[in-house]
């Protein structure tokens, strides 16, 4: 049986957004999500597309750097 390490670190993620009031940082994702930081951006740019996130700023190359739970984000999960 092999692991997909992906999706459980797409969990760990959604998990982190879930348990944030409002505004992350994706600096705070990556040491505190437990998911494994190569995985993180990935992850982040696949639910923005999926609509489970907005992001709020971006750097200058349009990599995240802060990111929210869209408001209708239970309803996305389902």
């Amino acid at each position: 049986m092999e692991i997909n390490y992906k999706l459980l670190d797409t969990r760990k993620i959604i998990s982190y957004i879930q348990s944030s009031p409002n505004r992350i940082n994706v600096e705070d994702i990556i040491l505190y999500s437990g998911a494994d930081k190569l995985r993180v951006y990935p992850a982040l740019f696949e639910l923005e597309q999926e609509g489970i996130i907005d992001v709020l700023e971006r750097e200058e190359l349009g990599a995240p750097t802060v990111v929210c739970k869209r408001r209708d984000f239970s309803k996305s999960l389902k």
